[in-house]
C-alpha cells in the first residue's frame, strides 16, 4: 500500500484517445473540489508492485459502494454482476495501482453517468496539502487555503484555446494579456497536441464532455493557483505575435473553504455595478458553492440591492454544497419556491426556497424584486446548472450563455484501501419542472455561443445581452 512518501507524479501529454478521457475526468473531478496543483499528469514513476489483496479490496469496494449507493442501481444490475466476473481477475492481476485505476475507470464506465470516478491517491494527497501552506491575514480564511488567482479565463473557442476574460488590475492584465489571444502551451503542455487527441473521439457527447474537463483543467492550471507557484505561459496575440509569460498569482480575498473530509474548495467573490440606461445592474461572480457564499452576499446586500437588476454569473463555476443554494436564493424570492428535488429509491428531499424577510438582529428584510438574469457556459457544472435550471423553472430568472456541463448529480467521497479515494453519485436530480439536468445540462433562454471574433467585445456579448433583456425588464 502506497505511503506518504510512494507518491505518484502526473504530466499532461499525448495519449490514446481513451487514456486522455480518464485523464480529463479524473482532473476535473478533482477540481469540482478544490482548484490546485494536482492538475497535470506524469507517467508513473517505478516502485514497489501493487499488493493483491489491496487492488482486490479497492475492486470490491468500489463494486459494494456503487450496487449500495446508485440511485438506479435496477438499470445497470446485470452488466454490474457480469462487470464484476470479467473485470475483478483484471484487478487482481494490477501489477501497479495505474493499471488498478484503469480497471476501476472500465467499471465505472458502465454507468454511464457523470460523478462517478477513481481520484488518485497524490492529487487528492496535494489538495489535503494545501493545510501546510501559510495561513492568510484574515480570521474568516480558513488555515492553509491558497489564495492565489491570475485573473486569466480560457475556453476552447473553434478548436484553439483562447483567453476569454482578463479581469481588471489582475496579473494576467499587468502581463498584458488580452481576451482573444491563443494560449499555445501552459508550462511543457502543448495545448495543440491534447486537442487533436480530444478532437479523435467520434462520439459527439464524450467528446463536448471531455472539452469541458479539459477547460476544468486549465483553469485549475491557468486560473487559480498556489501562492508562489509560477505559470509558463506562451500565446499568440490577435496579431499572430508570439508571447511568452511567467504569472504569478495575487492574493485572492476569500482562498479556499474546507467542508467536512472534503478538500478545500476555491471560493472567490466579486461584485461590481454596471451602469445602463435604465438604472445600474449589479453583477455578482463567484467560483463556488459553498456556506461563505450567502454570507458574502448578504455582506454586500445593500450595494446589490440598490440596483433595479441583478446578474448572476456562474460561468466556469463547478458546483459545491448543493443546499447553498437555497440558501442563497431565499434573498431572491418573494413566495415560497420548489428549485428541485434530490431522489433515490428510499425517498427524496425537495429544495425548497422560503423568503428571507427577517435578519438574524430581528430587522425586518424585503427580497430582492427586480428581474434577475444568470449567466451559465459549459463549464458551469453541478450546484451551479441545478440552480440556474431551477431558477428558470419557477420562472425566477432568465439564463444567459451556453448550455451547462449536464454534469448534476449530487455525489459523496470515500477511501479505498489502495490510497485513492472513490468519487459517486447517490441520487438522482430534477427541477420544479422535472427536468432531469444530468447529461441534458440547463438550457439557456438567450443562447450566445463563444466565437474568436466577439472575445474582444467589450462588455462581452453575454453580458450585453442579459444587460439589454435586463433595462427591457426594469422599464
Amino acid at each position: 500500500m502506497m505511503n506518504s512518501r510512494q507518491r505518484l507524479h502526473y504530466r499532461l501529454q499525448p495519449y490514446s484517445s481513451r487514456s486522455l478521457q480518464m485523464f480529463l475526468l479524473v482532473l476535473a473531478t478533482a477540481f469540482l473540489f478544490t482548484v490546485s496543483a494536482a492538475s497535470a499528469r506524469e507517467e508513473v514513476q517505478s516502485g514497489p508492485g501493487l499488493d493483491q489483496a489491496v487492488a482486490l479490496e479497492s475492486f470490491d469496494q468500489v463494486w459494494d459502494q456503487v450496487r449500495a449507493q446508485y440511485f438506479d442501481f435496477q438499470r445497470i444490475e446485470g452488466d454490474w454482476q457480469a462487470a464484476r466476473e470479467q473485470l475483478r481477475p483484471k484487478a487482481a492481476e494490477a501489477q501497479d495501482l495505474a493499471s488498478l485505476r484503469a480497471v476501476l475507470q472500465d467499471l465505472l464506465e458502465l454507468i454511464g453517468e457523470s460523478h462517478f470516478a477513481v481520484i488518485p491517491s497524490d492529487a487528492y494527497e496535494q489538495l489535503a496539502d494545501l493545510s501546510e501552506s501559510p495561513a492568510s491575514d484574515s480570521p474568516d480564511a480558513p488555515p492553509g487555503a491558497p489564495r492565489s488567482a491570475t485573473g486569466l479565463s480560457v475556453r476552447v473557442v473553434d478548436n484553439v484555446v483562447r483567453v476569454t476574460e482578463v479581469q481588471p488590475d489582475s496579473p494576467a492584465e499587468a502581463a498584458g494579456i488580452a481576451p482573444g489571444w491563443s494560449l499555445v502551451q501552459v508550462d511543457q503542455v502543448e495545448m495543440a497536441s491534447v486537442l487533436e487527441e480530444l478532437e479523435s473521439i467520434m462520439d459527439p457527447v464524450d467528446r463536448r464532455r471531455s472539452m469541458t474537463l479539459l477547460e476544468y483543467g486549465l483553469l485549475g492550471r491557468v486560473t487559480h493557483t498556489r501562492p508562489e507557484r509560477e505559470i509558463l505561459l506562451r500565446l499568440l496575440d490577435t496579431d499572430d505575435q508570439l508571447h511568452e509569460v511567467s504569472l504569478l498569482g495575487s492574493a485572492t480575498s476569500h482562498g479556499a473553504v474546507q467542508i467536512g473530509n472534503l478538500p478545500p474548495m476555491t471560493f472567490d467573490f466579486g461584485l461590481e455595478q454596471l451602469d445602463t440606461e435604465a438604472g445600474c445592474i449589479s453583477l455578482v461572480r463567484f467560483s463556488s458553492w459553498v456556506p461563505a457564499l450567502p454570507e458574502e452576499f448578504r455582506a454586500h446586500r445593500d450595494e446589490i440591492f440598490a440596483c433595479p437588476g441583478l446578474i448572476l454569473d456562474v460561468r466556469g463555476n463547478p458546483g459545491g454544497v448543493l443546499p447553498t443554494m437555497v440558501t442563497l436564493a431565499a434573498d431572491l424570492f418573494q413566495e415560497t419556491a420548489l428549485l428541485g428535488t434530490l431522489m433515490r429509491s428510499d425517498g427524496h428531499i425537495d429544495f425548497r426556497v422560503m423568503p428571507r424577510r427577517v435578519a438574524m438582529d430581528g430587522t425586518r428584510l424585503t427580497p430582492f424584486p427586480g428581474p434577475i438574469a444568470i449567466l451559465i457556459d459549459r463549464m458551469s457544472g453541478s450546484t451551479s446548472e441545478m440552480f440556474a435550471a431551477g431558477m428558470q423553472a419557477t420562472g425566477r430568472a432568465r439564463l444567459f450563455g451556453e448550455r451547462s456541463a449536464g454534469m448534476a448529480l449530487p455525489a459523496q467521497v470515500m477511501p479505498l484501501a489502495s490510497g485513492d479515494v472513490l468519487m459517486y453519485a447517490f441520487a438522482d436530480y430534477r427541477d420544479s419542472l422535472e427536468r432531469r439536468i444530468e447529461g441534458l445540462g440547463a438550457i439557456p433562454d438567450t443562447p450566445v455561443d463563444l466565437s474568436a471574433d466577439v472575445l474582444t467585445q467589450r462588455p462581452s456579448p453575454v453580458i450585453q445581452a442579459a444587460l439589454d433583456w435586463l433595462a427591457n425588464e426594469i422599464h
